[in-house]
């Protein structure tokens, strides 16, 4: 019987040691294995309305606005616009998304008439979440939607033009585009750092 016994012990330490011994190898395989990349942006990324973020495609967008859109192309351009109202702040809006080689670079909405307390009450908005406002130079606005629609806009209509920066280096614009509509357009880092054509320079 002790004989016995003293088998059945020697045969669980045995097999425990031979599990250890096999979670220690697993554990040491994982040490050196590749690391997995994820796609996870900065903690500081613009993330737009439902999580959309700079360089996503036409699908991505998709999936994360609701609102139904119509697609269409401007030159090099992709674009995408709502076919109803957007919500924004307390204000109905149009949802323009502009895409370059199907990645995410422009948002606008475009308010249609609309008063000067509305411009007004936007800019604070926009404010509590992106800061002091900046004076904008309305050439600036102009030569990027240039590069999209050349001469929709007329440099002498876009007014009171103001300029947010995020801390990733998204810009933002609130400006008149003409005399009873204005806009909020998100430039993406990229977009904003070569809003003129320097070809030549």
């Amino acid at each position: 019987m002790k004989r016995t016994a003293a088998w059945i012990v020697l045969l669980v330490i045995a097999f425990a040691t031979g599990v250890s011994g096999a979670e220690t190898v697993s554990g040491i395989r994982e040490l050196f294995q590749a690391p997995v990349i994820t796609s996870t942006p900065a903690p500081n990324a613009f993330r737009f309305r439902d999580g959309i973020r700079w360089g996503m495609n036409m699908q991505q967008v998709k999936a994360l606005e609701p609102t139904p859109m119509t697609e269409r192309l401007l030159q090099n351009w992709s674009i995408m616009l709502t076919n109803g109202k957007v919500t924004v702040s307390r204000f109905a809006a149009d949802l323009v998304f502009m895409f370059r080689e199907d990645q995410l670079q422009m948002i606008s909405y475009e308010f249609q008439n609309c008063s000067a307390d509305d411009y007004q009450y936007l800019g604070g908005a926009l404010s509590t979440v992106y800061g002091e406002r900046q004076d904008a130079e309305p050439l600036k606005i102009k030569a990027l939607m240039d590069a999209i629609n050349p001469n929709r806009y007329q440099t002498d209509l876009i007014k009171q033009a103001a300029v947010w920066a995020t801390a990733d280096g998204t810009t933002i614009y609130l400006y008149y585009f003409t005399e009873n509509a204005f806009a909020i357009m998100y430039a993406s880092p990229e977009l904003g750092s070569r809003i003129y054509q320097t070809n030549g320079l």
